[in-house]
Parts: C-alpha cells; sequence; structure tokens
C-alpha cells in the first residue's frame, strides 16, 4: 500500500486504483479497525532510527491542517479545524533531519487528531497533558523514543512551542531543544527576555539566501547575531508544582542588518537547551533553525503541490486518520527525492526509496532523459539515490541543467506519477508488474 501511494504520488483512490476491486480493497484497508495509525507509523520510525545511528538527528516539529470542507456533504465523524467552522483533522509530525547536512531520513512519528470539544474557559490554567499543546511534547517525546542509536537529538520548533514545561521536560543528556521564541519572559536578573537580548552586544554575523514566499520576494539576508544565558521564571498563571521554578537556557538573536522595510525585517530570538557561548556555536542554532522549513515542505508534498490528501473521497474519520498516516509516510519519501538531488544524495543508495525493478526501469530510461553536452547528462554515480532523483525531476519537467532552480516536491511529484506509468509498461514488457 505504501510503495503504491510513493509510486504514484497521490492519496486519492480513484488514482491509486486501476480498478473496481483495487478500489475497493483500498477503501476496506483504511476502513478497517484492526489496521492501527500507530503502528503505521511505527513501522516508518523504526525504519528511520535505524537510519539516524551515531548521528546528530534534527528532530523537526510542526502541526498542518488537513480541510475537508468542500467535501463536508461527504465526511462524517470529523471534527473542526484552525476557523472552528471548517471540518477536518490535525497532523502534527516529527521529522528526522541529519544535522550535518539537513538530509531527510525519514518521519520519526506524529500525532493525528480530530478537534471534537471546544476549548476550555480556563484552558490557561489546566496541566499541560489536558491541552492540544501537549502535542509539541509528547510527540517528539515518543519520537525520541525510536531514535535510541543517535548520538543526539535536537528538537526544533517554530514559535507556537514556546512552552515553559518543553524547556523542562524534554531536554536530557542527549536530547535538546531549540524553539524560536514568541513570549516575553520574565528572567530572574529582574528583566525581560527580548530585553536581555538587545542589550547584548553583536558578536558576528551571517548571511544567506532568504527563499521567496507569496507574500515576499527571495533575497539576500545579513544577520547580526546577539547570545546570552539566561533564567527564566515559570509563569505563574498554570504553573505546575512539577515543575521547577526556573530553567536555564541560552538565547540567540538574529536580527537583519539594513533589511527592505521594517515590516519586512528578519528577527529571530531563539530559545535552547544547548551551551552557545561562542560565535560558531550561535550560527550553528540559526543554521539548525533555518531547516525547520523543511517541514513546510512536507506539507506542500501532503497536500495541493502533492499528494493532494485532501481531494480524497473516504468519508470516515477514523479512515482519514489512517490515510493521514499512511501520505504523511510517502510524502516523505517524496520530499526525500528532493532533499536527494545533490551531493547528499549521491552518497546514499537508489534502494533506499525504489525497489530493484523500478532501478532496472529507471536504469533503461535515465540516458533517454540526457543532452549530448556534459551540462545535460546525470551527474551522479549510478544507483546512487541522486542519480535516481535527477531522473524522476527529468520527467517532473526540470531542465536538468545545474544553473536552474532545483526540482522540488511540485517537480518530484509530477515525475513520480510520469515515471509510474513508463515503469509499468517497462515492467510488462519484461513479463513483470509493479505494484
Amino acid at each position: 500500500m505504501l510503495e503504491c501511494f510513493r509510486l504514484r504520488a497521490t492519496a486519492t483512490i480513484q488514482q491509486l486504483a486501476d480498478n473496481r476491486a483495487e478500489r475497493v480493497a483500498i477503501n476496506r484497508f483504511f476502513r478497517n479497525p484492526n489496521v492501527s495509525v500507530e503502528e503505521i507509523l511505527k513501522t516508518a520510525a523504526e525504519r528511520t532510527g535505524a537510519l539516524s545511528a551515531g548521528r546528530h538527528i534534527l528532530l523537526i516539529e510542526d502541526t498542518s491542517e488537513i480541510n475537508y470542507q468542500a467535501k463536508a456533504g461527504r465526511k462524517r465523524k470529523l471534527g473542526t479545524v484552525g476557523n472552528g467552522s471548517d471540518i477536518g483533522l490535525f497532523v502534527h509530525p516529527t521529522l528526522a533531519l541529519d544535522a550535518a547536512d539537513g538530509t531527510v531520513l525519514g518521519l520519526a512519528g506524529a500525532t493525528i487528531w480530530r478537534r471534537q470539544t471546544k476549548k476550555h474557559p480556563n484552558y490557561q490554567a489546566l496541566p499541560i497533558e489536558a491541552k492540544e499543546s501537549h502535542r509539541w511534547i509528547a510527540t517528539p517525546q515518543k519520537a525520541n523514543g525510536h531514535l535510541g542509536q543517535a548520538a543526539m537529538v535536537t528538537v526544533v520548533a517554530d514559535r507556537e512551542a514556546d512552552i515553559y514545561e518543553l524547556f523542562t521536560r524534554l531536554p536530557d543528556e542527549r536530547t535538546h531543544v531549540l524553539v524560536r521564541a514568541t513570549h516575553d519572559r520574565a528572567v530572574v536578573e529582574g528583566e525581560r527576555l527580548f530585553d536581555a537580548l538587545g542589550r547584548q552586544e553583536p558578536v558576528g554575523t551571517i548571511t544567506f539566501d532568504l527563499p521567496s514566499r507569496p507574500s515576499r520576494a527571495a533575497r539576500q539576508v545579513r544577520l547580526a547575531l546577539r547570545f546570552t544565558r539566561v533564567t527564566l521564571k515559570q509563569p505563574r498563571r498554570g504553573a505546575d508544582p512539577r515543575d521547577p521554578k526556573v530553567v536555564t537556557v541560552s538565547a540567540v538573536e538574529a536580527r537583519e542588518i539594513d533589511p527592505p522595510s521594517p515590516d519586512d525585517a528578519i528577527l529571530w530570538r531563539l530559545l535552547t537547551s544547548h551551551t552557545v557561548t561562542t560565535l560558531a556555536e550561535a550560527v550553528d542554532a540559526v543554521e539548525h533553525y533555518r531547516l525547520r522549513w523543511t517541514i513546510e515542505q512536507l506539507f506542500r508534498t501532503l497536500k495541493s503541490q502533492g499528494l493532494d490528501i485532501e481531494a480524497s473521497f473516504l468519508s470516515d474519520g477514523a479512515a482519514l486518520e489512517r490515510l493521514a498516516a499512511t501520505a504523511l509516510v510517502a510524502a516523505t519519501m517524496v520530499l526525500q527525492l528532493v532533499q536527494a538531488r545533490g551531493e547528499a544524495g549521491a552518497v546514499l543508495p537508489a534502494s533506499r526509496v525504489f525497489t530493484p525493478d523500478e532501478i532496472a526501469a529507471l536504469h533503461a530510461f535515465v540516458p533517454h532523459l540526457e543532452g549530448r553536452t556534459a551540462k545535460q547528462r546525470n551527474p551522479h554515480p549510478l544507483e546512487s539515490l541522486a542519480w535516481a532523483a535527477w531522473g524522476i525531476a527529468r520527467l517532473g519537467g526540470w531542465s536538468g541543467y545545474a544553473s536552474e532552480r532545483p526540482p522540488g516536491p511540485t517537480t518530484m511529484t509530477d515525475g513520480l506519477k510520469r515515471f509510474q506509468a513508463m515503469a509499468e509498461g517497462f515492467a510488462l514488457g519484461h513479463g513483470k508488474t509493479i505494484q
């Protein structure tokens, strides 16, 4: 089932199945109560854990909604999503990356749920375990259980994860956290966090290319770095007696120099359990935080720019949760192709994603995708994941020139869809069937 999702690059049953019997079988699979979301995720996490041995792992976490309001008449037993009225469910995956080069190693876990109750009137006073925000702690904790062979794990998250309990309950000798601050917290020195950071002298700068967004053009940014060690006070509201009254962390500020306008200025304030005492350590914190965008690519691959999970005609909420778990694993595989398009994928085998029959089909197709000049030839080692990703990207419409914008999730998804049809024809011509 997972191979079908990955190779056909879709989450819609109409495109997964070739005939009515297959459609019925796929529907029965996702409606089967014996098919466990936990087991689907556990299988993926165990594979990721094996690849994590000896590495420093960045465990990126974030939340996205799967909105089914456009098909509300065909859905049942779902909850509401972010706007409080549309129906759907939520996914909160943890994506494992190699901290050394940003390579996507795989899905390490996820929390998938349907919001079927209204927010408690005294929400802030509830213990963290009774809040939806507990997912920011519980999900990486469970994922970390599969990463026992990793040398180090750093949980990376955006501002919604700026939760006091995250800093007191997640870190241990092998596990750290790196979170973008949203709260101007009180510190024991008698001031606020943002003031404590702002009065530090800049220790250096970092420069990188900022990718474009719908509301922002791509540009090169130069950030001034500051850092200090701070001891945060436990918030009074909702304070849990199980947590310490204070927690000491490193704080890093990255503030853009000469932004195009004040409204567009980059300003990241990061809190981490790692000790930051040098410019190099501050740069590492910023670079690791920048890799958080990888999970945004995962969500785009999961939805309209890839598997199109929101187009599914499955009706039952539990079945849609199982679909979401399977699609998260498949979307991660597509993302691995995106990440493997360069040097990182040159040392990885194509067998990490493709079967032997599919690799044989790639051997037949890739030479026909190459041009006459050296710049138009596949530059990667045969049967490496980068070699395979180059071929899939070409099938997806990429020109093949290194000077062109590198292929992203949409290109890889389009390439996989085309490759699936070609690989099936190749297999049939050789007396085989690719499922």
